[in-house]
């Protein structure tokens, strides 16, 4: 049996210091909201032959007269411009402009409103944060009759704490990715973030109610031991499951198209997070915490 809470506080020390690394870069990089969450349009194309040079697209895209004007390369060919909002006009001035540059392909043109996208915004950010209290008052619920030194809000409360930690780490790399490649917070990372949400819930809950089951049989037991005990217990089945979870996931990112990779790249961090929270986190916060109250 290995003993995961014998090494608690290293399991904690590494895991603030990733979270203060994520919040460090969410803070110094911001976020590259998508166009759902900012208004403007999207144009994204694709070169036939080989990407011309930054300068050269540059200039042709000034060429328009355009404000707000950001380009990201996508792949070894393709480009996304984003921009205020165009009409028909300036759209089809921009293609062709484009395409003085080379032969290219129109992959997508998308326009959306500003008041839809603080509208989004408003209810995007509501959404997440209700998620969370509603997962803290589920489990303190849940968790209401268990027997032993740990009361069932402690419980809510660790699981709140473990979310928001599986939450803010795949931010953290979004606002590194977003500052070096223009990867954007779209809706479809948010869906993937409160998937994961709900996915880590679900493998705390498997650790709790192992620890519920322990207390239960053996009351009179050390708390430390009890949990220790269900980690092990688990351990196999937040294993198997993750990579079971992880296998069509990688297969998403790197044979779905670019339009799901950063989807599955949410899903996948959030995955791989939510699963060394259950196993080094979870029993281990309601440890720590206890020590601190000088409970035995």
């Amino acid at each position: 049996m290995v003993n995961f809470i014998k090494h608690k506080n290293i399991f904690l020390v590494f895991t603030l210091l990733v979270v203060a690394a994520c919040v460090a870069s969410i803070a110094y990089y911001k976020f590259q909201p998508g166009i759902e969450f900012t208004g403007g349009s999207v144009v994204e194309i694709e070169y036939r032959d080989a990407r011309p040079a930054n300068t050269a697209i540059q200039e042709k895209i000034a060429g328009v007269g355009l404000k707000d004007v950001s380009v990201y390369a996508q792949g070894d060919k393709g480009l996304i411009i984003r921009t205020e909002t165009i009409d028909a006009t300036k759209h089809a001035d921009l293609i062709k402009k484009l395409g003085e540059t080379g032969a290219l392909t129109e992959r997508s043109f998308e326009t959306i409103g500003p008041v839809v996208g603080k509208e989004l915004t408003g209810k995007t950010v509501g959404l997440v944060i209700v998620s969370l209290i509603a997962m803290l008052i589920y489990i303190a619920v849940a968790f209401r009759n268990v027997p032993g030194p740990v009361s069932s809000w402690q419980y809510g409360l660790a699981s709140f704490l473990i979310l928001a930690h599986d939450v803010l780490v795949p931010l953290g790399v979004f606002a590194v990715l977003g500052a070096l490649y223009g990867v954007q917070i779209t809706i479809p990372i948010i869906t993937a973030l409160l998937t994961v949400v709900g996915y880590a819930i679900n493998n705390v809950i498997v650790v709790y109610d192992r620890i519920r089951e322990n207390l239960l049989r053996d009351h009179k037991a050390d708390f430390a031991e009890i949990s220790n005990r269900a980690i092990n217990q688990t351990l196999s089945r937040q294993i198997n499951t993750s990579v079971a979870t992880l296998l069509p996931i990688f297969a998403i990112y790197f044979w779905a198209g670019a339009s799901l990779k950063y989807f599955a790249l949410a899903l996948i961090l959030g995955i791989v997070t939510g699963t060394y929270s259950s196993v080094f986190l979870a029993s281990q916060l309601l440890l720590i915490w206890m020590n601190r109250k000088g409970q035995k």
